[in-house]
């Protein structure tokens, strides 16, 4: 999809990307969406994601909700590889105003491993000193929920993470 400022949408407050995408990628989509404040995605295993070192990733200024609006994230099928670390921490650096990641991670870990993605995810350097994370075990694609169709809910996939 070729993007352009011609194809930003004020409106979209949440968004759900199901592929494996890039982070290059997923930050052109961003662009198309400056007030989005919760964003869905599905890291797939069979695609692979080109994560660049977030320190040396350019100005976000073209990327408005990272700076303005996005206050949570849910990542599904997080295992914890260099790839999944490398994609969560450029969200963990640079979503200034986030309030909360949940990491929705396909098998059970233990305290030890929820510590380790921490510190691999350098928590203690987020750009959103509010920022929490959550990791719960044993969630699936959200594909199959009947709910995700039913766009009169403001946030269809809520069902994935009760709180």
């Amino acid at each position: 999809m070729p993007i352009s400022l011609t194809n930003v949408i004020h409106t979209v407050k949440v968004l759900a990307l199901t592929s494996g995408p890039q982070l290059n990628v997923v930050l052109d989509i961003l662009k198309c969406f400056p007030c989005l404040e919760k964003l869905y995605i599905v890291l797939q295993k069979n695609s692979k994601m080109d994560v660049k070192d977030v320190s040396l990733y350019g100005p976000l200024d073209s990327v408005e909700c990272l700076g303005t609006h996005l206050k949570e994230m849910v990542i599904l099928n997080y295992e914890g590889c260099e790839q999944d670390v490398g994609f969560a921490k450029f969200f963990v650096l640079n979503a200034v105003v986030l309030k909360k990641i949940k990491f929705g991670v396909p098998k059970n870990n233990n305290s030890d491993w929820v510590d380790i993605q921490l510190d691999l995810l350098q928590v203690e350097n987020r750009a959103s000193q509010d920022a929490r994370f959550d990791f719960k075990c044993g969630l699936d694609n959200f594909i199959n929920y009947p709910r995700i169709h039913d766009l009169s809910l403001s946030d269809p996939f809520d069902c994935l993470f009760p709180e």
